[in-house]
């Protein structure tokens, strides 16, 4: 075993012990106690740092895991974090959730300069902005000059990731590339529909994009350089589209063609001139001529398509999958081939547009037909076209995205073909194995390259889809382990292990399978924990087994625990004070509370973390009267009714003063909340968490029953 099986072991291991976690308290498994829980996921967290900090004080050439053990037990935090929520039902996927978890995380950054941290870190960030912007429990109401506001303040603390990740002592790649994504995205995004400031955010962005466009055109991160030219791009056509639909109307895709013509005239123009004023050295003139290329190829691609769409849709139809085919034939595919040793750029464009209205007269036939000859010959001519194109051209980006439409076109002959003549029914997804063996076969007797790169891409991704049908049959249990067994050798067979491309391939689907089989009900979360917890023990144990033959030393320092430990436990022990700070502060209420119950009305979604739970509307979610005043601490006075219950009182104070003269009474009860729109209040009882599969049973359920303390907070304690 060398290095690279023993890193992914171990890292393979630990994944899978935290997804059991994970998957256990998500569960919501009613044989343990509120106390026991919460006394169970201290431990847990704490046995990770423990062993950590043992390792630490030992002598062994695997630095790395003390790391990794460093870094799960904070992912153990926020799922302690989580467990308090569940366990006393407050909202589902809070932001103070991920903000507490943030912290930590930070602060272990800092003090070991461990990169994984940081990316935890930044990732945290933006869970807790967006659990914020948008709740899992209710709907807040936002302001148009208050979500401008809270755009900015992504915006800004977005930013300050980016810049921070490009620091000497920070320098991360992940959360560079991660920011300026997001950066552009919420920029975009915020630039279209129809609040009073997507005018204002899409001149900002246009300024923004033209100076991030210039900027790291001389710059060595030619990436950014592509994705602002490919953002910018898009953003333009968009706003383009938005701006001349309905002015021009039908002429619409006209105007599209002269552009892009005017577009493919400028490069072509502009490539030599550019080549000959463009400073630096002969390497940083490549880069930036494909970096620019690729940008203007991508952008006048995505133009063209629609011009050519909405051109043939005026000429023919939309339901006319021959006219689109032939037309992109003749007037795309053919001539891309032609001019492919002449004008390449050109080409290119050519060829990636042809390619796609092919797809697009497959589709069109697809569902516009039923199996006819049409749908044959459409399918044959398009195969033998890809065919074309993958032979002729040696473009692997190019060849790629034709490899991708022959499956694409296949799979819907296939089912087609089914849905016409053979009536599979249920066992419909099995035609999904024509692609897994088809592509298994290329990849087994081909030579290593992009083709066969892409073979393997669309024999396992299939079977991948394949693990979530049949439910209950032996057949769902067969092809989850006959993808397990063949993404594991992937991963750990050495004569495939030393192919990199087959190896992340197969770890990316690893945690592809750890991540999705938490949504798939097929089995409880409660057996899926167990499984992988003795899968992540056997991998461990299996790792560790083998790598004690490995004795090579590594160039790391020896901990980053000896010299600092007493900081980080420090921070151990704040973390689980806050822990079991909020368990005690929530058990105290639990059982110093005043009972009462509430009318209510359900739903029932689920939770990242904590797993399924009811969503809960009030009668007192929403107060009559005059508009209340967004996002302020609001105190709603209950009273009792003839049948036990509470309903609201007709009294309220916001910010100390009352909507109205209120007398105290001994039969009120005072509840803390939020306001969240002009007369919607939030109390903090809105997620009620339950076993999982098991929402039905509350369907029914008209009340529920609250603890309410002194101070006026609250805790959902049940439904009835």
């Amino acid at each position: 075993m060398n290095i690279k099986q023993i890193h992914t072991g171990y890292l393979l291991g630990l994944s899978l012990l935290i997804s059991s976690i994970i998957y256990f308290f998500a569960s919501n498994w009613q044989g343990i106690e509120r106390v026991e829980k919460i006394g169970l996921a201290i431990g847990l967290m704490l046995l990770f740092f423990v062993v950590a900090t043992i390792l630490s004080r030992l002598q062994h050439s695997h630095r790395f895991l003390e790391r990794w053990l460093w870094l799960t037990g904070t992912i153990a935090f926020g799922v302690s974090v989580a467990l308090i929520g569940q366990t006393y039902n407050s909202h589902a996927d809070s932001y103070l959730l991920y903000l507490i978890w943030l912290l930590p995380a930070l602060v272990f950054g800092a003090l070991t300069g461990y990169k994984a941290f940081y990316v935890l870190g930044f990732l945290l960030s933006q869970l807790a902005f967006y659990f914020y912007v948008f709740p899992s429990s209710y709907f807040p109401d936002w302001k148009p000059e208050t979500a401008l506001i809270l755009v900015f303040i992504y915006l800004l603390f977005t930013h300050a990731w980016f810049f921070l990740s490009r620091s000497s002592w920070l320098r991360s790649n992940w959360i560079m590339f991660g920011s300026f994504c997001f950066i552009q995205y919420v920029f975009i995004a915020s630039s279209f529909g129809y609040w009073e400031y997507s005018t204002i955010m899409a001149w900002l962005y246009v300024g923004y994009g033209l100076i991030s466009v210039f900027l790291w055109k001389h710059r060595e991160e030619k990436e950014l350089f592509i994705l602002s030219g490919i953002a910018l791009g898009l953003f333009l056509f968009g706003k383009m589209l938005e701006g001349l639909g309905d002015a021009l109307g039908d002429l619409l895709p006209f105007l599209l063609l002269i552009v892009v013509g005017l577009i493919v005239f400028l490069t072509v123009k502009y490539l030599p001139r550019l080549e000959r004023s463009e400073q630096g050295s002969e390497t940083r003139k490549r880069v930036f001529k494909s970096a620019l290329l690729f940008v203007v190829t991508v952008v006048s691609t995505v133009m063209l398509i629609f011009a050519f769409s909405g051109i043939i849709f005026l000429i023919f139809s939309w339901d006319n999958g021959l006219a689109f085919m032939f037309s992109s034939l003749f007037l795309l595919l053919l001539p891309g081939l032609a001019l492919k040793g002449k004008i390449p750029f050109l080409s290119n464009i050519l060829l990636l547009s042809g390619l796609s209205i092919l797809a697009l007269a497959n589709l069109i036939d697809a569902f516009s037909n039923r199996f006819q000859t049409e749908t044959v010959v459409v399918m044959l001519i398009s195969f033998g076209m890809i065919g074309a194109v993958l032979k002729l051209i040696a473009n692997p980006w190019i060849g790629s995205y034709a490899y991708l439409l022959a499956n694409g076109v296949l799979l819907l002959f296939l089912f087609k073909m089914e849905e016409s003549l053979i009536a599979l029914d249920s066992y419909e997804p099995l035609l999904l194995l024509v692609l897994i063996v088809g592509n298994g076969l290329i990849h087994i007797l081909g030579r290593d390259g992009w083709f066969n790169r892409n073979a393997l891409v669309y024999s396992i991704v299939p079977l991948f889809i394949l693990t979530f049908f049949f439910e209950g049959q032996w057949l769902y249990w067969l092809l989850n382990s006959v993808f397990l067994l063949l993404s594991t050798l992937l991963v750990f067979y050495k004569p495939w292990q030393s192919n990199s491309f087959r190896y992340w391939i197969g770890l990316v689907l690893w945690y592809a399978f750890l991540f999705y089989k938490y949504y798939d009900i097929a089995w409880s979360l409660v057996h899926k924990s167990i499984t992988l917890l003795v899968a992540g023990l056997l991998v461990l144990v299996i790792t560790r087994t083998v790598s004690r033959k490995y004795t090579q030393t590594t160039d790391e320092e020896p901990t980053f625990v000896a010299s600092r430990w007493n900081l980080i436990w420090l921070v151990v022990i704040l973390m689980i004070s806050i822990v079991t700070y909020n368990g005690v502060k929530n058990e105290v209420a639990l059982q110093s509370g005043k009972e009462i119950r509430l009318a209510l009305a359900p739903v029932d979604p689920r939770s990242m973390l904590q797993g399924d739970y009811v969503t809960l509307r009030y009668d007192i979610s929403t107060l009559p009267g005059p508009v209340l005043p967004a996002n302020k601490k609001i105190k709603v006075v209950l009273a009792s009714t003839a049948n036990g219950s509470y309903e609201y009182g007709g009294y309220y104070k916001i910010e100390g003063d009352w909507n109205k003269p209120y007398e105290p009474s001994d039969d009120d009860v005072i509840l803390n909340g939020t306001t969240y729109s002009d007369h919607d209040v939030q109390y903090g009882i809105e997620s009620f968490f339950i076993s999982e599969g098991t929402g039905e049973i509350f369907e029914d359920k008209t009340m529920a029953i609250i603890k309410v303390s002194e101070n006026g907070d609250a805790l959902l304690i049940g439904l009835d």
